[in-house]
């Protein structure tokens, strides 16, 4: 039987998207993502208080490291232009970079800019770089 727990690895601050991308078999990166973009969009409150009940409701998981197998999300260091999200994300779906890119700049046309530039920011602090 699969359990859902905190995990102690894969975290930022309590383990709780760790252990949801453990659970779920995802990247525990994307699931963040998802987080804050619901909190964005959502509003703040109601997804902190969410994730702080998960926090002291989900066990924390085994002492030893469990490697699971996922897509992992990266930023990458070869195909960057700025920080390497766009390459990355193209790394992720198997697609040329620059297909990532025009995506980008026409949702900045269509969203205004300033909600892509601020999920690009929170893009380059949540994903990590690609290891060597």
């Amino acid at each position: 039987m699969r359990r859902l727990y905190r995990d102690r690895w894969d975290k930022k601050i309590g383990g709780v998207c760790g252990g949801l991308g453990h659970f779920l078999g995802m990247d525990a990166t994307v699931i963040r993502l998802l987080l804050v973009f619901l909190c964005i969009f959502t509003g703040v409150l109601p997804l902190l208080i969410a994730y702080f009940i998960a926090w002291i409701l989900m066990p924390l998981g085994p002492t030893n490291y469990i490697q699971y197998d996922c897509k992992r999300l990266y930023r990458s260091l070869e195909g960057r232009k700025i920080a390497g999200i766009c390459a990355g994300v193209a790394e992720a779906l198997s697609i040329d970079p620059t297909i990532v890119r025009i995506v980008a700049l026409v949702a900045m046309v269509l969203t205004g800019f300033f909600p892509v530039i601020i999920a690009y920011i929170v893009g380059a602090v949540i994903i990590p770089e690609k290891p060597l």
